[in-house]
């Protein structure tokens, strides 16, 4: 996606994603596109009505018919012409509402610290497809991904390889006390998540491991 992606549509500014399995909380519509259904419920979460929005390449967003309501980012609108985007095309805000989490990729640096006990670094990435399916590669060092707790000497990583490995599992969408949150089930009853609202933020950190978000890039 773009350097940023999207947060909140009222107050903080817009948000995306949820499982495919979940059922539709109401008629949104983005650029004249209706909005993929975990997309409608993050929007639901944050007391967004339904009805008809847009969203412009420059990231401001607001009803269908009225002028921006703010700039994604949470500030003022920007470059606005005062004309309404029309279609997804080219606009990965925009794009991100209609698609929805499906055919996103992960791409992941785990670099350990020198307090870690680790050595060398890996990277990888996590393809969402549809189905409610994920595909998962990584190469490097142990101790890939995750957060380091200084406490136990633990790692809790989303893998661990010596070398190169791959994996798959399934995903969904649980509700949190925050809102929506993208959880990947391995096959042994384990699962890592992270909230949509951080996802959407197109790039993030957690530990020593860094995350960037794209959409449409999945290879399913």
């Amino acid at each position: 996606m773009a350097n940023r992606h999207i947060n909140i549509l009222a107050g903080a500014a817009l948000a995306l994603f949820a499982s495919q399995t979940m059922g539709q909380t109401g008629d949104y519509t983005v650029n004249g596109e209706p909005v993929a259904p975990e997309m409608q419920k993050l929007m639901a979460h944050y007391g967004i009505a339904p009805g008809a929005y847009f969203i412009d390449v420059y990231g401001n967003y607001g009803p269908t018919g009225a002028a921006p309501a703010a700039n994604i980012d949470g500030g003022p609108p920007r470059g606005w012409s005062g004309v309404e985007p029309r279609g997804t095309a080219n606009n990965p805000y925009a794009q991100a509402y209609v698609n929805g989490v499906s055919g996103v990729r992960i791409f992941w640096v785990y670099s350990p610290s020198i307090f870690s006990g680790a050595t060398g670094g890996s990277s990888g990435y996590v393809h969402v497809c549809p189905g409610n399916v994920f595909y998962r590669s990584s190469e490097g060092a142990v101790n890939v991904g995750g957060d380091y707790d200084a406490e136990t000497g633990g790692n809790n990583s989303w893998a661990g390889v010596a070398g190169a490995a791959q994996s798959a599992g399934r995903w969904g969408v649980e509700d949190g006390p925050d809102g929506p949150v993208l959880a990947l089930y391995d096959g042994e009853g384990g699962a890592q998540r992270v909230a949509l609202a951080t996802m959407l933020q197109g790039s993030w950190k957690f530990g020593q491991t860094k995350y960037a978000a794209e959409a449409g890039k999945a290879s399913c």
